[in-house]
């Protein structure tokens, strides 16, 4: 009977011991083990976005309205805009957009942002609504925490422009909020160069 309780109590200390050790472990090995698999299901989570708008960030012929529009308004902390954001955060239709490229400002409190999409045919102004409606999305946003006043006075200024072949957005960062003439004449440029 003492041989059934001493190897129980040993059974039961094994156990215990193999989940500590299996629970326990440095932060950066799990770190290290976890990071492919969560960029792999961004990756997949962004594709299958994309797949869905048919659209393609960063296509070559908006580069240079990108650049141009980032020269304006240098955006901290980039963050590109992926399909995901397109569709889910501003709210566009897939069949609207056939094209896009964009950052946004990481930094917590600041609005900043660059986007530039080429429409489909005749769904400009549908484009310009929904980039409306998410820019009163987040003015509301950040209507809700006083230390972020700059950020929901950016974003209240926000330039949306569009044309049946091109349409901006630009929320001009906290470094850049006192400029407000230089961003409207970079989103003109970029306008008039289309």
């Amino acid at each position: 009977m003492m041989k059934r309780k001493l190897f129980a109590l040993f059974t039961a200390l094994t156990l215990c011991a193999a989940l500590l050790a299996g629970c326990g472990g440095s932060s950066s090995a799990g770190t290290a083990s976890s990071a492919p698999a969560s960029e792999a299901a961004s990756e997949a989570a962004s594709g299958a976005a994309e797949a869905r708008t048919g659209a393609e960030n960063g296509a070559p012929d908006l580069d240079a309205a990108v650049s141009a529009l980032l020269e304006a308004n240098p955006i901290s902390n980039q963050f590109e805009i992926a399909a995901m954001n397109i569709e889910y955060d501003f709210m566009l239709a897939a069949e609207d957009v056939v094209s896009y490229k964009g950052v946004k400002s990481n930094d917590n409190g600041d609005a900043g942002l660059v986007l530039v999409i080429q429409p489909a045919e005749g769904r400009a102004e549908a484009i310009c609504e929904a980039l409306d409606t998410y820019k009163q999305d987040q003015v509301a946003f950040y209507g809700n925490y006083a230390e972020f006043g700059q950020a929901q006075a950016n974003v209240q200024n926000a330039i949306i422009s569009g044309s049946d072949s091109l349409v901006v957005m630009l929320i001009a960062s906290n470094e850049c909020t006192s400029d407000a003439a230089a961003l409207s004449a970079a989103v003109d440029d970029v306008m008039n160069a289309q």
